[in-house]
């Protein structure tokens, strides 16, 4: 156990739990400040009034929503409807003989084994983030809005080189305008059922043409020149190895939006919270900095315990912090009933801090992750996700973490804003309620 326990700020579910009505009010503020006692210590729970989801904790619950009985539990029409500008034909919405295709083709273009030779690019861009902040004195900052800048650039450099006709600060400006724009959350999100979601209009965006006509000039660019080994290479060769058939230009399209998106907003707000709480706990901090020491005497850049702070920082602060499913048809989970059309939650953030799975769970514990521990049960641990939509790129964002990290940490110190300025808030991700202003300098 790491010396001088630091329990970080988050929602607890209180000894009284609030009155429904307030509950379903304040969950469409925050999906994870609402949840009552039972989520944490139940095997499944629904509130009790019509329509309302059914949440599943236990594992071998989680495991047959998500793997077991994964054709009884689809997406849903909210999902697909939230989802849908982003995504488009991509993978995260494509189903069946289609979907199968797409994972197939992709999941050649972010094996683990290839993502090391996107180190130097992640390492490079870590590095000019360093130089920018000592050119600005090394002011304090909003570490958020800097996660932000620095994997958006990772992303141009990785999914779209070659866009050398794109204006960077323009683009990421139409991107982050764009994300806005899509993940304002409904009342009717929280408080409608799936049914009433199918068939009705996503929320618009005036930007996703933009978007979508930079990303086809790249690639219509990208066919006739030199390969450069990015992502949009390896999808652009990726193909289905039962059947030979490579991504169409629309899938291709689609996609690179689709993970642009996700490996910018979800890996800037893991950062954020994995430097924050690295800044917030001297003992990791000094251990931290003592192994990067280490690899570097030993020649070997292994980052075992680097990767353990990721992980221990993930489990606290899961970007993806609720998966939600739909019951394709009446069916049965567990002693649970399903009917079609109920929705089914599985609560992330609740599982990573419940007592059931964890030991002293709200506290910040990289060593949960040695390599001499046993590891999480499966099912009790997934910032990724689980079953055959696992995210696919998990490879790379904990290529891309470690990176960063042991790029920015040897050479700057970051001193964490006062606690009560803290508070994770729900959007399409888990994010910091506000600013996180933080004063840097130079080690």
């Amino acid at each position: 156990m790491v010396p001088d326990l630091f329990t970080p700020p988050a929602p607890y579910p209180g000894t009284k739990d609030l009155p429904l009505l307030t509950r379903l009010a304040r969950n469409v503020r925050s999906q994870i400040g609402s949840l009552p006692e039972a989520v944490y210590q139940k095997s499944a729970w629904k509130p009790p009034l019509p329509g309302m989801p059914l949440f599943v904790m236990s594992p071998d619950l989680v495991k047959a929503v998500l793997l077991d009985q994964v054709a009884d539990f689809p997406h849903g029409h909210l999902f697909e409807r939230i989802m849908r500008p982003a995504w488009g034909a991509g993978l995260l919405l494509a189903k069946g003989d289609e979907w199968k295709m797409q994972r197939r083709a992709t999941a050649q273009a972010f094996r683990s084994t290839g993502m090391t030779a996107f180190i130097p690019t992640f390492v490079m861009e870590a590095e000019k983030l360093i130089t920018d902040w000592t050119a600005r004195g090394f002011e304090a900052v909003d570490l958020h809005t800097e996660m932000k800048g620095l994997t958006f650039n990772i992303i141009v450099e990785t999914m779209l080189s070659g866009a050398e006709q794109i204006d960077r600060d323009a683009f990421r400006h139409t991107v982050q305008s764009f994300f806005a724009d899509i993940s304002r959350l409904k009342p009717s999100y929280v408080l409608r059922g799936d049914d009433y979601h199918g068939g009705r209009p996503s929320l618009d965006s005036p930007h996703r043409a933009a978007i979508i006509a930079h990303i086809s000039s790249l690639i219509d660019h990208r066919r006739s020149t030199q390969p450069r080994g990015d992502m949009v290479d390896l999808l652009m060769a990726a193909e289905d190895p039962d059947t030979g058939c490579p991504l169409s230009d629309i899938q291709l399209v689609d996609n690179l939006l689709g993970f642009i998106l996700a490996g910018y907003e979800t890996t800037a707000a893991a950062l954020t919270w994995t430097l924050y709480l690295i800044a917030a706990h001297q003992p990791t901090e000094m251990r931290i900095l003592t192994s990067f020491e280490k690899s570097a005497q030993d020649g070997a850049a292994k980052y075992v315990y680097t990767r353990q702070v990721i992980s221990e920082a993930l489990r606290l602060y899961p970007p993806a912090f609720m998966l939600t499913r739909v019951a394709a048809r009446d069916t049965q989970l567990g002693c649970h009933k399903v009917r079609t059309g109920q929705r089914i939650n599985i609560p992330i953030w609740a599982i990573h801090r419940s007592e059931r799975f964890w030991q002293t769970p709200q506290v910040f514990d990289p060593d949960r992750f040695a390599p001499d521990r046993p590891a999480p049960e499966r099912y009790t641990y997934m910032p990724f996700g689980a079953g055959p939509r696992i995210c696919i790129g998990e490879a790379f964002a904990m290529a891309e973490m470690t990176s960063v990290l042991a790029t920015i940490l040897p050479r700057v110190k970051i001193f964490p804003p006062p606690r009560e300025s803290v508070w994770p808030k729900t959007e399409l991700a888990l994010i910091p309620q506000a600013k996180m202003v933080v004063d840097i300098s130079s080690r």
